[in-house]
């Protein structure tokens, strides 16, 4: 098959919507996790690891829906899966899912961290927090953190708005259940 010819053919249309319900459902099962510890507004430190390491998940599982619409080969029939599918869901290359920023940082994690350890020589380092932002431009270093006035969560000094991001991902989830629902078909 050359890579012109390539097509998503029906009957392998339910593999990719399975394939991303399998994420968009992790998801968004973990934001109810998220909402269950500020239920009735109150936040209790003992939940920081927790709280964390979902929003850490969530932006993984972002990540890889990413690679279905923006491949990271951008070639051949990868290209043309990704603009299929951007069609589809009608994403658009301004989406907040396209962030290579985001993908970067959950695939070469490792290389991240050993950079900003290097770089750090002197100060403190924050290894997490969970509170309403602060001002940390005095030159701390934060391993996580998540500002729950400002739905910010920051890894490795990286920021993410996490309402957009939920947004998109609830926007998109639910046309994957009317596909599915619809005999796994676009």
């Amino acid at each position: 098959m050359r890579n012109s010819e390539f097509e998503i053919h029906p009957f392998n249309e339910a593999f990719y919507i399975e394939s991303l319900l399998n994420k968009t459902r992790s998801i968004l099962n973990d934001v109810k996790s998220l909402n269950k510890f500020w239920k009735n507004g109150i936040h209790h430190c003992k939940n920081d690891d927790a709280i964390l390491d979902i929003l850490q998940n969530i932006i993984g599982n972002v990540g890889a829906i990413s690679r279905f619409f923006w491949p990271s080969k951008d070639k051949g029939y990868y290209r043309i899966r990704g603009e299929k599918l951007r069609k589809i869901y009608d994403v658009s290359d301004s989406s907040v899912l396209k962030n290579r920023d985001m993908r970067n940082y959950i695939e070469h994690f490792d290389e991240k961290l050993d950079d900003l350890l290097e770089e750090f020589t002197i100060g403190i380092v924050m290894p997490k927090y969970v509170g309403p932002i602060d001002d940390f431009n005095d030159g701390r270093a934060i391993f996580r953190a998540y500002f729950y006035d400002q739905h910010i969560f920051k890894m490795l000094n990286v920021e993410y708005e996490m309402k957009p991001i939920i947004v998109e991902i609830n926007r998109i989830h639910e046309i994957l259940l009317v596909q599915d629902e619809n005999g796994g078909r676009f």
